[in-house]
């Protein structure tokens, strides 16, 4: 039998042997004429492929396949090959990465790494069953996480420091500070706040004179406060901070002023927005829509740590159109407005200004009579702490009736199942049930309860997660819920998880969607679009304020970025085709982003509505103002840039980048007015050619985007001349004159190397909807998926497997949800 054996694999190893050699000579055949010892076009020499994928050449034989499959490679100028010799190099290529993975041991490793912040700060809140870590700030000094491509996962920016460490077991301690009480319980107060005790807080960013200025107008018997200056917070001179950590009832008492009296060009405010009013409680904020002219009791009950301060602040992005952006200019628009509806009243005031103020026009003159969009403060009562029971309910829901050191084994073991997403092996808890009884004789049964919790808290089986601990079910869970949740799973997870229930596509299909519609996955809405799409640099080279003045004072970026995310919401919560994420025909716009899209049937307030684009420019991930302005820079626009973005973030395509000995010639650009001139100077160089003929194709599309993301059809460049040799002089600017500009219409249009060509952004909208780029970007959205969720990007080797993925969620018509779940479904998220 086992000869038998032998022979049938050795006939199969031969078959498939004669087949690479003919496949192997199909690549040479259409390749080896750019790409050989003496050409080597693109930096690759196909000799680099060697007989087989391994760990030096591996990202070459992925690169070479994407490029057949995706029709760059051969050129259609240089090479035919048939589509039925297309197919058959791909397979080829595809069986020979599938054989060196399979070689190399098969299954994706998945690294272990620690929990980000992010994470941490949702499991410990979770495994201590509160609300959250508390509004004392505990957490404010670890040390922030490093990013990959946008990721606050990525398993080799997550290692642990003895410093973090530290970090780590001082944030748990002021966390169980304000969860677990030793000592006797606070008295409850009850503290009427008037109008004269709301004042201005104090921050090291607020001047003395501004200060000053404002307790001047801070009457004890005043009836009420306006804000003034957005970048100040109130708060109340006889509740500065909580006393004791426990439950409060506060009732603010306040209403919306003026709201529609000055222009909206004037104060950036619509006036169908509200007035807001920013409550903050520590980290914790709330905020409220006031209404005009009308007391509304604001009512909060919450839990709050000891040395709590209550802030209050008015959320806008209006309220910084003039001069640098500082409010102060604001009080000018009440002068201006005064001298056009009350000319009379205005004359008086005027006649009566200080002779040793400035002119009429000075924003200082008109402090008293500014009318712009505000809230208006008039009370507040603040109740507490109050507690439920003593000791609190919470408390007991942690720790029991009458924990004591002596049963500490039995608290800390619910305790630990939770921190450490597992069953809690015997023996493993006795020595920090060890050091609780060691402790107890000084600290008391409950303090060297709260060392014992933090000792479960500072563990690796807590802080580290995919180490391998746990058994399949439990990883499997683990996974899945700091995917959709970041946080630990909950018992109901877990049990599914335990008793086999989440083994199929199906299953789990049904478990995603529920999650979804339960709004358990808000973090996952919020957290994955951001980071994929690198929003975190969308400020890095923010267009110049001067240039691009209303992106800059009403802050679009913050639109666009919330632009992103209530669509990824809207693909998920209607389950759309995952290529529609990149090129639908519509997005959700407010006000400010409609006017840098230049559209005008949107509602002129913030609210972010569905709009359809009837002109073919945009929608989708592809024309939003995140993508263009984050990869343009302040004052101009590169397509290379663009390119690279798009290829990489979309259609999981890694351009080489150029080899470091290889001598490059700058070329000669000094009459080079356009960036496409410039490129095409560099092309004169072979070594620059090749690699720039597979990249700027996908950025010219986007030259008619300015760097906010505003269409435009002309660059303006300074006008230059040319000499009697034909050279650009540099144009000569005297002393307050202007320089001399000259408009030169965008051409946005190109030809990739497959042969295909695009005139503008629509018709390059249009090739993108290709079956080669509908499924580059589906994968692009697999593996971007899978390295958030594993901490690690997949590998050459699983192209393959990445492949099968693909086939589901082409099976499931590419819907959002569907493709999710054939992620978590796959051995790669899986890890089998």
């Amino acid at each position: 039998m086992r000869n038998a054996l032998i022979l049938i694999t050795s006939a199969f190893l031969l078959a498939s042997a004669g087949v690479s050699r003919a496949d192997q000579k199909l690549l040479e055949t259409h390749c080896s004429k750019c790409h050989n010892d003496e050409k080597t076009k693109g930096k690759f020499n196909l000799r680099s492929l060697g007989n087989g994928p391994n760990a030096e050449n591996g990202e070459l034989w992925v690169t070479s396949l994407n490029n057949i499959e995706g029709l760059d490679m051969p050129p259609e100028d240089e090479s035919e090959l048939s589509v039925q010799d297309r197919e058959r190099l791909i397979q080829f290529l595809k069986q020979k990465i599938s054989d060196a993975h399979q070689m190399a041991g098969g299954a994706m490793e998945i690294t272990p790494r620690r929990l980000n912040n992010r994470e941490l700060i949702k499991s410990v809140a979770d495994v201590l069953l509160i609300e959250d870590v508390g509004t004392h700030f505990p957490t404010a000094d670890l040390v922030g996480d490093a990013l990959n491509k946008g990721f606050d996962t990525d398993a080799e920016t997550l290692g642990i420091s003895q410093f973090q460490m530290e970090q780590y077991i001082v944030a748990f301690r002021k966390i169980l500070d304000a969860t677990i009480f030793s000592t006797g319980q606070p008295a409850t107060q009850k503290i009427e706040v008037k109008a004269g005790h709301i004042t201005l807080a104090t921050t090291t960013q607020q001047k003395t004179k501004q200060r000053k200025a404002q307790q001047r107008r801070e009457l004890p018997d005043r009836e009420y406060l306006d804000f003034g200056d957005i970048r100040s917070r109130l708060c109340l001179s006889n509740f500065l901070t909580a006393p004791a950590t426990g439950r409060y009832r506060i009732t603010i008492r306040a209403t919306g002023v003026d709201r529609g009296i000055y222009a909206t060009s004037d104060t950036g405010i619509y006036k169908d927005d509200p007035i807001r009013l920013a409550v903050h409680l520590g980290d914790r904020v709330h905020t409220f829509d006031l209404p005009d002219e009308k007391v509304m009791e604001i009512e909060l009950d919450e839990w709050i740590a000891a040395g709590t301060s209550l802030q209050m602040s008015y959320p806008t992005d209006g309220l910084r159109m003039r001069g640098n952006s500082n409010f102060k200019f604001q009080y000018a628009i009440a002068g201006e407005y005064i001298k056009e509806h009350d000319p009379k009243r205005y004359a008086q005031i005027v006649a009566n200004l200080d002779p040793k103020k400035k002119g009429a026009g000075h924003w200082s003159n008109w402090v008293e009579y500014w009318q712009g969009p505000r809230p208006r403060l008039f009370s507040a009562e603040i109740e507490g702490p109050i507690y439920d029971a003593w000791p609190p309910k919470r408390q007991v829901a942690l720790l029991g009736e009458n924990p004591t050191a002596e049963n500490a084994a039995a608290i800390l073991e619910l305790i630990a199942e939770r921190a450490w997403r597992r069953k809690v092996r015997e023996g493993e808890l006795d020595s920090i049930v060890q050091l609780v009884q060691a402790s107890a004789p000084k600290l008391g049964d409950i303090e060297a309860l709260k060392e014992g919790i933090v000792a479960v808290l500072a563990s690796p089986s807590f802080l580290l997660i995919n180490s391998g601990e746990s058994d399949a079910a439990e990883r499997f869970a683990t996974k899945l819920s700091y995917l959709m949740k970041s946080t630990t799973p909950d018992a109901r997870l877990q049990q599914l998880a335990r008793a086999g229930e989440l083994k199929t596509f199906e299953a789990v299909r049904e478990e995603v969607q529920r999650q979804f519609s339960k709004g358990e996955a808000a973090e996952f809405l919020s957290v994955f679009p951001y980071e994929w799409l690198q929003l975190d640099r969308i400020n890095f080279m923010a267009p110049d304020p001067v240039q691009f003045l209303f992106y800059d004072k009403k802050r679009v970026s913050e639109d666009m970025i919330a632009e992103v995310r209530a669509y990824f919401r809207h693909a998920i919560e209607h389950n759309v085709p995952v290529p529609e994420l990149l090129i639908s025909d519509y997005s959700f716009v407010n006000a400010d982003l409609a006017r840098i899209y230049g559209i005008d049937d949107v509602p002129q307030d913030s609210k972010l509505r569905k709009h359809t684009f009837a002109d073919g420019k945009r929608g989708g991930f592809i024309g939003m103002g995140a993508f263009l302005t984050l990869t343009a820079d302040s004052l101009s626009t590169s397509p290379i840039h663009r390119a690279v973005y798009v290829m990489e973030n979309f259609f999981g395509i890694h351009p080489l980048p150029p080899p470091p000995n290889v001598k490059i010639t700058e070329p000669d650009v000094r009459q080079a007015k356009t960036i496409k001139q410039v490129l095409a100077a560099h092309q004169s160089d072979e070594n620059c050619a090749s690699c720039h003929k597979s990249i700027d194709p996908w950025g010219y599309a986007f030259e008619s985007f300015d760097p906010s993301g505003a269409w435009r059809d002309f660059y303006t460049v300074p006008k230059t001349e040319v000499d009697e040799v034909g050279e650009a002089k540099a144009p000569v600017v005297k002393k307050r004159e202007a320089t001399k500009a000259e408009t030169i219409p965008i051409d946005a249009s190109a030809k990739f190397r497959n042969g295909a060509e695009y005139h503008d952004i629509i018709s390059f909208r249009k090739y993108l909807f290709t079956d080669t780029n509908r499924d580059r970007f589906v994968r692009c959205f697999i593996t971007k998926l899978l390295t958030y969720a594993n901490g690690v990007a997949p590998g050459e080797g699983d192209y393959v497997a990445i492949d099968k993925i693909l086939a589901k969620s082409a099976a499931n018509g590419h819907r959002v949800i569907d493709t999710i779940a054939a992620v978590i479904d796959s051995p790669l998220f899986r890890e089998e």
